[in-house]
């Protein structure tokens, strides 16, 4: 694990005890980039009519969920899902969360089946 953060702070350009540490998201002069579009807001009633008149879900989790330690509520609507007859999977980025593998570990850690974690 520990070569493997290694190798992802250096092709992100950060140092291990930055990303271990904090400073996420900084970036020294950087120009910012000017949001378009809209957003849309919805409520949680909303996102379950929609959860619930899908057929295939995919949960991208980040480092919220981690903060929140929301990986078994996750996983309780993932198995509500599978109950229902969808399918569910999970997208993660290769550097979500603080480290390398940080959302794999909290889904495992939710007894989701790593089969279903891309």
């Amino acid at each position: 694990g520990a070569i493997l953060s290694y190798i992802m702070c250096a092709a992100m350009n950060r140092s291990l005890a930055d990303v271990l540490i904090g400073g996420f998201g900084e970036s020294a002069g950087a120009e910012m980039e000017e949001v378009t579009g809209e957003a849309t807001k919805i409520t949680a009633h909303d996102a379950a009519g929609m959860l619930s008149s899908a057929q295939s879900v995919v949960i991208v989790p980040g480092y919220g969920m981690a903060v929140a330690k929301a990986q078994h509520a996750i996983a309780d609507i993932m198995r509500a899902l599978r109950g229902a007859g969808k399918s569910v999977r999970f997208a993660i980025h290769p550097v979500a969360g603080r480290m390398p593998g940080h959302m794999n570990v909290l889904l495992a850690e939710a007894h989701v089946p790593y089969k279903e974690v891309y």
